[in-house]
């Protein structure tokens, strides 16, 4: 008997041509599993050959400019066609056995359950971290059609789902940063969208986070949750963290700190 699951498969990108073909030929999901199955990736106007590489890859491909990670992704999932989303990012890649493990979830669905979440072996400079509070880093990503959305915050946008979720077992690549350059360059835009929506509370305690808030991530990451025993990449790892936290409270302190200062 054919099946009738379909699932879409929904990434959002800018300036992704080193990534988006090791995404996208991941999805190799079984043809006596799924009756269909489609690719939709919303481009933020890319710069490289992202567009190009993913329509050669069997991608649709829609252009957008960028309204927000939340905005973006909530546009997508209303092209996808499917009874299943999958929502990926273009740095991540799916395993054999997580496809596998996906498509048996599927095709026993209890009653009830609406999203799964995913696990995910992030890579730093090559190497997998184990610890630092990075794995195992479950995701909301694969949910029924209608039954999610996206969250409007500027960063680290949520995934919400209307019924009962799973946690699977098999994990997929996170492949996050090959450079401390290119992490570096990414932590300046998050902080920047970071300070956009700061709470009041960080306002009235600007004092404390810029000057505790950084070595209490440091401990917790590299004592707590145990990221020295990830050596060397531990260290470099638990360390940009804590300076991107020390920078995103500077940043707060020029905004709402220093600027009154000047008026007043």
């Amino acid at each position: 008997m054919p099946s009738s699951l379909t699932l879409s498969v929904v990434i959002i990108t800018l300036n992704e041509e080193r990534n988006i073909a090791r995404c996208l030929k991941s999805l190799r999901f079984s043809k006596k599993a799924f009756q269909q199955v489609e690719i939709i990736m919303v481009d933020a106007q890319s710069h490289d050959k992202t567009t190009t590489v993913a329509k050669q890859l069997g991608a649709k491909v829609f252009t957008r400019a960028w309204k927000g990670y939340g905005d973006q992704k909530n546009w997508a999932l209303a092209k996808a066609k499917g009874n299943w989303i999958l929502s990926l990012d273009a740095d991540e890649e799916l395993t054999a056995p997580l496809i596998a493990e996906i498509e048996k979830a599927l095709k026993q669905n209890p009653e009830g359950v609406d999203g799964y979440f995913i696990k995910r072996k992030a890579f730093f400079l090559g190497k997998w971290i184990r610890h630092c509070g990075w794995w195992p880093d479950a995701q909301l990503r694969l949910f029924k059609k209608g039954k999610g959305a996206f969250t409007s915050e500027p960063v680290h946008e949520g995934l919400e789902v209307m019924g009962e979720t799973i946690e699977l077992n098999e994990p997929m690549n996170h492949y996050t940063y090959e450079s401390i350059h290119q992490y570096l360059d990414k932590m300046n835009r998050y902080s920047d969208l970071s300070v956009q929506e700061i709470k009041q509370k960080k306002k009235t305690f600007w004092k404390f986070y810029i000057t505790v808030a950084p070595f209490l991530q440091f401990f917790r990451m590299y004592i707590s949750r145990r990221g020295f025993l990830d050596g060397w990449h531990g260290l470099v790892v638990c360390g940009l963290s804590a300076f991107h936290d020390f920078c995103k409270y500077a940043k707060l302190w020029e905004k709402e700190v220093l600027k009154r200062s000047h008026h007043g």
